[in-house]
């Protein structure tokens, strides 16, 4: 007691505290609960509601800090006359000043701060919503990309057999078998919208045996990966576009050989896979607006899985032909793109350099 008034002790202060929140608790769902909606008379309705709720937070509050003050502070003979007057509706104006000013900031503090948790969650909850659309959208995009290139190249290839069935019958029957393998590749990896880059190379090897097949002893491949690049993943059917244009856009006269550099290595955090031909030469970069049907479409898969992450460029060699880099983040996409993106003609054990020359 200070001059015959009580000061509530720090422990019976704390569970006073305590109790008010278990109050207001309930309080703040039926708060929140209103929203804010859109309309004047709406809104109008939440504030009253609003007002109400803090008035009635007011009233039982006082409740609160009498029971503290009993069950710690051992005031448990003015208890009862404390709760009587408590009950009773006849309130003076310093009651009310002294409710409000002990009661008023502490519900509004309260509220504003479970309004900022509850507001923080949803803007978690939606980032998350919206980043898991991204995704769906992107490996739905993915997907439909390399749909298109299955029908593209088939039609190419069944094109040329048709040519050299009555001029060579024997390297069209070759080519209809490789063809068959290269397909068997393409439908192991449709349901994959990631593979690793040791599978992607299997399958350029059996797209690249159909052309040797169709050109023979005029095509020359030569295919080097970085061991390091090896198991990385890349969305699938990624290079075949590229290794397609390097081969026809530099097929020549019947005495003409064609050389066609496949290389993927890492350097640093990206990976560098270079597509080159040893002719034609071009005599700048190409702009995007150049791209064909088969640029594009890497263009546009390599925006959809990686965004502004990644870049195309399609220019003049170092030395002669053409020259087409992809640069790309290195890293290993989630588990789907890679524990069934093993090559199907190679042992993912093995993560070797493939140096070979197709004769």
């Amino acid at each position: 007691m200070m001059d015959g008034e009580y000061v509530p002790t720090s422990p019976a202060r704390g569970l006073s505290f305590i109790l008010q929140f278990l109050v207001a608790a309930c309080v703040y769902r039926v708060a929140l609960a209103q929203g804010w909606p859109g309309g004047f008379y709406a809104r109008a309705r939440v504030i009253v509601i609003q007002i109400f709720l803090a008035l009635a937070f007011v009233r039982c509050a006082p409740a609160a800090y009498y029971l503290a003050a009993a069950a710690v502070d051992g005031l448990t003979a003015e208890l009862r006359d404390n709760l009587k007057h408590l009950q009773s509706l006849q309130w003076s104006y310093s009651d009310w000043a002294w409710a409000l000013r002990l009661s008023v900031p502490r519900y509004a503090l309260g509220l504003v701060l479970v309004a900022l948790v509850k507001l923080a969650r949803e803007y978690h909850r939606e980032t998350l919503r919206s980043a898991s659309l991204s995704m769906e959208y992107a490996n739905t995009r993915l997907a439909m990309l390399s749909a298109q290139l299955q029908p593209h190249f088939l039609f190419n290839a069944l094109h040329t057999i048709a040519e050299l069935v009555e001029q060579n019958p024997a390297r069209a029957t070759t080519m209809l078998a490789r063809l068959g393998d290269f397909l068997r590749h393409a439908l192991e990896t449709s349901k994959q919208r990631w593979v690793s880059v040791l599978t992607e190379i299997s399958g350029i090897e059996a797209y690249l045996a159909v052309q040797q097949a169709r050109f023979g002893e005029r095509l020359q491949v030569r295919i080097a990966v970085d061991a390091a690049a090896a198991r990385l993943a890349i969305p699938s059917l990624l290079l075949q576009p590229l290794v397609e244009n390097a081969v026809d856009h530099g097929r020549g006269a019947p005495d003409q050989s064609l050389l066609v550099r496949i290389e993927v290595r890492c350097e640093g955090e990206r990976l560098r896979i270079v597509v080159s031909n040893s002719r034609p030469r071009l005599g700048a970069l190409l702009a995007r607006s150049d791209y064909g049907y088969g640029l594009g479409n890497v263009d546009a898969r390599i925006r959809a899985a990686y965004g502004e992450a990644a870049t195309l460029s399609v220019g003049p060699g170092p030395d002669e032909g053409t020259h087409a880099e992809l640069n790309l983040p290195a890293h290993v996409r989630p588990l789907e793109a890679h524990t069934a993106t093993q090559p199907t003609s190679a042992d993912p054990a093995a993560a070797r350099v493939l140096q070979e020359t197709i004769a």
